[in-house]
């Protein structure tokens, strides 16, 4: 009777499983399909960006708040449980990575681009043709003054009766598609690798999984709901948000005709005199993100602080430097960032040492009966994805030397912005500081040729901006979503998230194509092209140094702010380590002349004072009481980014012309 009663529910299992992975698998495909449309073509407010994509809450949202509630009262035994959510989740997260920042924003539109300024310059036509750069890597022939038809539709639309070159983007596709696959083979196997280290060994505080927890929590006995949900001061906090923004929306769309609540300000005027007029300008022009606010209360306080205090004192020193120090350059606190970012990878692998070293050495000899079969896979996933994308930069012509460095930042950028949010939960992070094309201004000219420049702007493609939405973070968080996770999820998680991110690059790809090829602009005539500014990243500029022999910048200052940084950095990092009251860690250092940095400041310092004051005059007993209140006020934002967003589809949708509909944008992506 009991073998038989496994048996049994080992199949009600799988058949949940599989229901779970078909819906899930419908609302990836309703990702891909919607979000690039919204985000591009109707130049809305994005929806599907960063590590709380809102299309993804948005779906949780109905699953546990209409769909799950019915089920459990008419077919409980239908009912979604939280392994089933999380699964759903996680699928949704891996879709979250393809259509908008993390890759489709930037390709294939930087592709076209490039060829017709490739086909348009003899010095540059002349480069690339006698480079070791492959043809397939482009959409069109290379040569001076060769038509470059397939990109002049995607850039500029499609000529009446023209229909979409579909077949000659299979060959890029299929080029570029093996370096893609091995970024993400390489992303999966790391999120997998460091999880167990930082959230067991390391007890960091994940904020993000907070609130998917909280979304995806099973109700209690004879409840239908999570219990947040059924939280007075959740609701609370997610009302107040809301109604706020609920006015701004509505003083927007009436031409102000209904009063709106400011949540921003502009105090420029009182910054005009003495050394007060070089106040940077998140000093005088800033507004509140209640998402970072909510989000400020669970993350450790030394972290929330050193960022708004670091980015505080760095902005009136950039006030001091420019009364004082006229020949400072800014762009030197890059590099102070880049020295930071290296001192503080340094650290995370110097403190889990044994951990990545122990993962490698299971990955690289035979089985064992007592290892961790999961964190073997993870290894050698990590390692296949690095042999994927090493041999692809040196079947591109990089050379060893080049194609080991691409790969070696690559790994440094997607491990850096995955401790990030592990430690601070910032949903929107991109590495910049820490790029390739950095670190090889600093290196002799000669060393650098054609094929390398112009992989160095892919690579800053794939890597750095693709940072925004890693799908290391999205593993690792895939990884933390289900609290009951049994050993093996790793790899069953592994292959769902591969495939997944495959189908969606040949679906979103195909969407982007569609909508490329059809919209010159975005339907309000603002964006062009279509993609915006995302669509010019891919530069040829260090092709064009090369060629005409020009020293890119750098030199003795750069090196000397990089190695500031490391020292700055490694010297915060002692002080963490050795004393547990020090509150000022260099995370600080990487937000410094960012934007994101200087947007967040305000918001992070709010709600670092208010988790203070509750932790100072209330205890640890009146911070968990507050929780949800906090965690209304993260829902309450995040549910009106999307409520406006619908606004205006539905707008269109009833006819209205795009241009003549206002926008309610609650936070507005780089």
């Amino acid at each position: 009777m009991r073998e038989h009663a496994r048996r049994t529910e080992s199949i009600v299992v799988k058949l949940h499983g599989i229901r779970s992975g078909i819906v899930g698998l419908v609302l990836c495909l309703a990702i891909w399909l919607a979000v690039p449309y919204n985000n591009f073509a109707l130049n809305n407010s994005f929806v599907s960006d960063g590590y709380l994509p809102e299309i993804v809450l948005l779906c949780i949202a109905c699953l546990v708040l209409v769909i799950n509630p019915l089920l459990r009262r008419w077919w409980p035994a239908g009912a979604f449980s939280h392994r089933d959510l999380a699964l759903i989740t996680g699928m949704m997260m891996f879709a979250a990575v393809i259509p908008s920042n993390g890759l489709m924003r930037f390709m294939p539109h930087c592709l076209a681009l490039d060829t017709q300024a490739i086909n348009a310059s003899a010095e540059l036509s002349t480069a690339i043709g006698d480079s070791e750069l492959p043809a397939a890597l482009f959409p069109d022939s290379i040569g001076l003054g060769l038509p470059t038809l397939v990109s002049d539709g995607l850039v500029d639309e499609l000529y009446p009766g023209e229909s979409i070159p579909w077949s000659s983007w299979l060959v890029p596709l299929l080029a570029w598609g093996v370096l893609i696959t091995g970024f993400w083979l390489m992303m999966i196997g790391l999120g997998a690798i460091v999880y167990p280290q930082w959230s067991q060994s390391e007890r960091l505080a994940f904020p993000l999984l907070r609130v998917y927890h909280a979304m995806i929590d099973e109700p209690n006995a004879e409840r239908l709901i999570p219990p947040v949900f059924r939280s007075r001061l959740f609701w609370t906090g997610c009302l107040i948000v809301l109604a706020l923004h609920s006015l701004n929306g509505l003083s927007i769309f009436t031409g102000g005709a209904c009063p709106g609540f400011p949540v921003s300000w502009d105090i420029s005027n009182c910054f005009t005199e003495g050394l007060w007029r070089s106040a940077p300008g998140f000093l005088k022009r800033s507004r509140i993100y209640f998402l970072f606010v909510g989000l400020a209360y669970f993350m450790p306080k030394r972290y929330s602080f050193s960022i708004w205090f670091t980015v505080l004192v760095a902005g009136l020193f950039m006030m001091a430097a420019a009364e004082y120090l006229p020949l400072f350059h800014y762009e030197l606190l890059y590099d102070q960032g880049c020295g930071a970012l290296i001192a503080i990878a340094g650290g995370v692998m110097w403190l889990g040492r044994r951990h990545y070293c122990g993962v490698l050495a299971a990955a690289l000899r035979p089985r064992r009966p007592d290892e961790n079969r999961g964190q073997a896979f993870a290894g050698r996933l990590f390692l296949g994805g690095c042999v994927v994308m090493l041999g692809w930069f040196i079947w591109a012509g990089a050379g060893i030397g080049w194609s080991l460095f691409f790969v070696i930042m690559g790994v440094l950028i997607m491990f850096l912005v995955a401790r990030i949010v592990a430690e601070t939960g910032i949903t929107y992070v991109w590495i910049i500081p820490l790029a390739a094309s950095r670190i090889t201004a600093l290196l002799p000219q000669r060393w650098l040729t054609v094929s390398s420049a112009f992989l160095q702007e892919a690579h800053y493609i794939f890597a750095n901006r693709a940072s925004a939405v890693s799908a290391a973070v999205m593993m690792m968080l895939s990884l933390g979503l289900d609290r009951h996770a049994k050993p093996g999820t790793e790899r069953r998680l592994a292959g769902t998230g591969i495939t997944i991110l495959l189908l969606g690059l040949l679906v979103c790809g195909a969407v982007h194509l569609h909508m490329g090829y059809n919209l010159a602009t975005s339907c309000d005539g603002v964006i062009a092209p279509i993609t915006g500014r995302g669509a010019r990243l891919m530069s040829l500029t260090p092709v064009k140094d090369l060629v005409a022999g020009r020293t890119p910048d750098g030199g003795w200052e750069s090196t000397g702010f990089i190695v500031w940084g490391i020292c700055l950095a490694g010297g915060l990092l002692f002080l963490c380590s050795r004393f547990p009251g020090w509150p000022l860690h260099p995370i600080g250092l990487i937000f410094v002349y960012s934007s994101i940095g200087l947007r967040l400041c305000i918001s992070l310092f709010i709600g670092w004072l208010l988790k203070k004051l509750i932790l100072h005059y209330g205890g640890a007993q009146a911070y968990k009481v507050a929780t949800p209140l906090f965690l209304g006020i993260i829902f309450g934002e995040v549910f009106a980014s999307v409520l406006w967003t619908l606004v205006r589809v539905l707008m269109i949708g009833a006819g209205i012309a795009p241009g003549d509909i206002p926008q309610m944008i609650i936070f507005q992506y780089t």
